[in-house]
């Protein structure tokens, strides 16, 4: 069968591997389906081949996409998009460092009932470690917070009802704030600067640089560097206005008809209907699903470059599995709701940067107890549920989210290098 791959697959294979025989097998350029179905065991299943299915996309002409060597050798991007706004080439790597900029960014208020701490890291240089600097906030709308809240990098609230705690606030970078920053009984320190757009009413506040707050307002009991009495101008953290968003369902639509599925063989109905477990391997390129349905459970395995759009959504019984291994790399597109009733593990807790998750839908989406979520998840218009205790490694960027439990949010940083191997602008 090897020897019916058109040439450039062969050559793409001794690129990636330096050796065709030993190191490049038929699953290594063609879409691979295992299935197990609730009634037992069906023999290993090929979704690839040289015949394309009806509705895989555009037939391959036997020759790579201009850049399909570039990026599947790490070198370029796997997707160049259009900047919203301006219609300027933007690669997915820019989309990445621009869209994914704060752990946390909300485009509605936020609520702590339970405790909440961020910190960062950097998967290229090892493993996760606890208290690492950095981890930025940001909340377009006001933050209240009845348990201690620690952000290991900035905080940036909107809203004109500003900072409402209930315990103690920790800020390891600096703190702008739309409105009052009050809460009676409770404490705060900054280890920066901090601007405060209306009263300050605080047991104690500690501030490691200055101070500002605007004339006319109060300031309680403070230690600082400095105290200014100037105009402090309201912010807006996270890019949530239409005209700044990412538009997910444009680039859905286009690579509808513009992917890599006849070139591996790919169905795009490949995960609908699952019964049992269905899992999918996906090599390095750009391609396209219907949908993810079914009772069952599904597994994506992904160890290449790759970008992945669902034209609709999301709905399994059991649970959701993205596999991405290093050097695997995936901008995933979803443009429905997701719905998984099981546990959903998502990305590497190890690489969470290597994972970029974007959501068209408005929807509620559900982190139930035993899920992991281990990259950047972009749903501006969703509402993320947290059940329970919440890990998560990477970084969220919703329209609002509600836990019931503590809160831990690892930021990789080394997503704001995600366009270093992009063409310069």
């Amino acid at each position: 069968m090897r020897a019916l791959l058109p040439r450039w697959k062969r050559g793409l294979c001794l690129l990636l591997t330096g050796t065709l025989w030993a190191g490049c097998t038929r699953s290594d350029l063609v879409a691979t389906l295992r299935s197990r179905d609730a009634g037992g065991d069906i023999p290993s299943e090929d979704a690839g081949g040289d015949i394309p299915s009806e509705d895989a996309g555009p037939p391959d002409s036997g020759t790579p996409p201009d850049d399909w060597e570039a990026h599947c050798a790490g070198q370029g991007p796997l997707i160049v998009l259009r900047e919203p706004g301006t219609g300027a080439p933007l690669c997915s790597g820019r989309l990445a460092e621009q869209t994914f900029r704060h752990a946390l960014c909300t485009c509605d208020g936020l609520a702590f009932n339970a405790p909440v701490h961020t910190d960062a890291f950097r998967g290229s240089l090892g493993p996760y470690a606890p208290g690492g600097q950095g981890g930025d906030v940001g909340v377009n709308g006001g933050l209240t917070a009845n348990d201690s809240v620690v952000v290991g990098g900035s905080l940036r609230v909107g809203g004109a009802s500003g900072i409402q705690l209930g315990r103690t606030l920790t800020v390891g970078g600096a703190l702008d704030s739309s409105g009052p920053l009050v809460g009676g009984a409770a404490t705060a320190s900054v280890a920066q600067d901090a601007r405060v757009r209306g009263d300050v009413s605080l047991a104690s506040l500690t501030v490691g640089g200055t101070l500002t707050v605007p004339p006319g307002f109060s300031v309680g009991p403070v230690q600082a560097a400095g105290v200014r009495r100037e105009p402090v101008d309201a912010v807006t953290p996270c890019a949530c206005d239409a005209t700044s968003q990412v538009d997910v369902a444009a680039l859905i639509a286009h690579h509808a008809v513009d992917n890599d599925n006849a070139a591996i063989g790919l169905d795009a109905a490949a995960l609908e209907g699952i019964s049992g477990e269905r899992t999918l391997e996906l090599p390095c390129g750009r391609f396209l699903l219907t949908r993810i349905t079914g009772t069952g459970r599904a597994t994506l395995t992904l160890r290449a470059r790759t970008a992945l759009f669902i034209q609709d959504g999301v709905d399994l019984g059991e649970g959701l599995t993205v596999d991405v291994q290093p050097p695997g790399e995936l901008d995933l597109f979803i443009g429905g709701a997701v719905t998984v009733a099981g546990p959903l593990l998502v990305g590497s807790t190890a690489m969470p940067s290597r994972v970029r998750v974007y959501v068209a839908r408005s929807s509620v989406l559900a982190l139930s107890a035993g899920s992991t979520l281990a990259g950047n998840l972009y749903a501006p218009g969703a509402q993320l549920n947290l059940s329970g205790n919440a890990d998560v490694f990477g970084s969220m960027f919703v329209r609002r989210l509600e836990g019931s439990g503590a809160l831990s949010l690892h930021y990789d940083a080394d997503v704001l290098d995600a366009g270093s191997a992009c063409p310069a602008e």
